[in-house]
């Protein structure tokens, strides 16, 4: 069940790779949309997005008991977001930038719209496949796992599909973007297979039965932030996600432009990163068991986030092994840290289920992608306008001022947010034995309810 369920992380973070590192420079590169406007086209595709995931969230709570639950969205929304991928990168010849504009919005938003309707359904269902906290760190770690596939595949698969040779060191590094429509077309596919495999892995597996349904009101949205161990978790998640926002506009420009490395020696680096960082998944697992989720999170996002402070800033032009080694290993290995915080919002969500008698799982997700959303959408405007304000010309040798503008945005710009995240996390208090208390008090409210409907049912007998 874990497997079948989690293989459908595999498509959803093609997707989302592939957009964050690629959707960017395609549309500068090959399109010929200017920077800032591609920028503002991705960023308001993702406050839609962001918009319609708490909806989601609680649609999926009303309506999971029928039509097969959440397991239906899931399902259907693969479709949609199979679709939507295929139109983003197989824009037609377009002759204005406002054309390629809407065209880049209009496709952006059909697909993150897909997105919505799998993504949040099949990570709520993550509170409700089990109730023991290391079983949902295994079950994370699987479905860490499987992303982090799909984060080599989105990597990897354009350079290897491509049919132009290596692209100049410094005219961009960016090889495999003329490979993206056939890439589109696999990534696909796999998305369609991850849908049928949640919907086949899940079956018989009811959620637990509502109290009462959730109201479609906007308040509903917003509740989340009644819980106060909710409030800090996700003011660290959303500075977080603005490093990482930031991190994966850059990571081409960065790495082509400044490092001036060609483009099998990104491949390399990617690959390296996303391998390393899938491997430490199981470092991470293994000691949340041994001293629990929230010293290792905050304790890595504190030495990440310093760590590319200064590495990243100081890194040569030329140097191939250095930001090998030393990025794509060690950074690689502290970025596993991060797998910790999406496992510790499920243990906030039992509190929420322990005040309340409810389980909101879809509200808190949709709200915790809406927060992330946002976070990116603001990280690739700002990107967007720096590079036209530094005069990119995807044509043009990078100038010295482009450069220092990518040390500071790929350096400093993403260390100080993890920096922060990790500081926010250092002072969380809901730790670990105050989360083992919410579950024993689940259990023993859950075991009263067991023994008064089976006496219940002796009396009637």
């Amino acid at each position: 069940m874990q497997l079948g369920y989690a293989y459908a992380d595999l498509g959803v973070n093609v997707v989302e790779v592939v957009a964050r590192l690629y959707l960017l420079i395609f549309y500068t590169d090959v399109v010929g949309l200017r920077p800032s406007l591609a920028g503002l086209a991705v960023a308001l595709g993702l406050v839609w997005d962001a918009v319609t995931d708490p909806v989601m969230g609680v649609v999926s709570d009303r309506l999971r008991h029928r039509f097969g639950g959440r397991r239906c969205f899931v399902l259907v929304g693969s479709f949609f977001l199979a679709a939507g991928l295929v139109l983003l990168f197989s824009p037609p010849a377009l002759a204005t930038q406002g054309a390629r504009f809407a065209w880049l919005l209009g496709a952006y938003v059909f697909l993150n719209s897909g997105l919505t309707v799998m993504a949040i359904p099949h990570t709520a269902m993550s509170a409700e496949l089990s109730e023991d906290p290391h079983a949902r760190s295994v079950l994370f770690g699987w479905r860490f796992a499987f992303a982090n596939v799909g984060a080599l595949l989105a990597a990897a698969l354009p350079v290897l599909l491509s049919a132009k040779p290596p692209s100049d060191p410094g005219r961009g590094g960016a090889g495999g973007i003329d490979a993206l429509p056939q890439f589109a077309w696999i990534t696909a596919l796999l998305i369609v297979l991850g849908g049928i495999s949640v919907w086949f892995s899940t079956r018989g597996i009811a959620p637990p039965p509502l109290a009462s349904v959730p109201r479609l009101q906007w308040r509903a949205f917003l509740s989340p932030l009644a819980n106060p161990a909710f409030r800090p978790l996700v003011a660290g998640y959303v500075v977080a996600m603005l490093g990482v926002g930031v991190n994966a506009a850059v990571a081409l420009f960065y790495y082509g432009r400044h490092l001036e490395l060609g483009d099998q020696q990104i491949q390399t680096l990617l690959v390296t990163f996303l391998g390393v960082w899938t491997l430490s998944l199981l470092f991470w697992v293994w000691i949340s068991r041994r001293v629990g989720k929230l010293r290792p999170l905050a304790r890595g996002a504190t030495v990440l986030g310093a760590s590319i402070c200064v590495l990243y800033l100081v890194l040569p032009p030329g140097n191939f092994v250095l930001p090998l080694v030393l990025g794509g290993i060690g950074i690689g290995f502290l970025f596993g840290s991060t797998l910790l915080i999406d496992s510790l919002l499920t243990d906030v969500i039992d509190l929420d289920r322990l005040r309340t008698g409810e389980q909101r799982a879809g509200i808190y997700f949709g709200f915790w992608r809406f927060a992330a959303k946002l976070a990116r959408a603001f990280s690739l405007l700002t990107t967007g306008l720096v590079l036209d304000l530094v005069g990119f010309d995807p044509e043009a040798a990078p100038t010295e001022e482009l450069r220092w503008a990518l040390r500071l945005l790929f350096g400093p710009g993403v260390g100080c947010f993890f920096l922060a995240a990790g500081l926010i996390l250092l002072r969380y208090r809901f730790s670990d034995a105050k989360q083992r208390q919410v579950r024993r008090l689940l259990d023993r409210r859950e075991q009263r309810a067991e023994r008064s409907s089976d006496a219940g049912a002796r009396a009637r007998a």
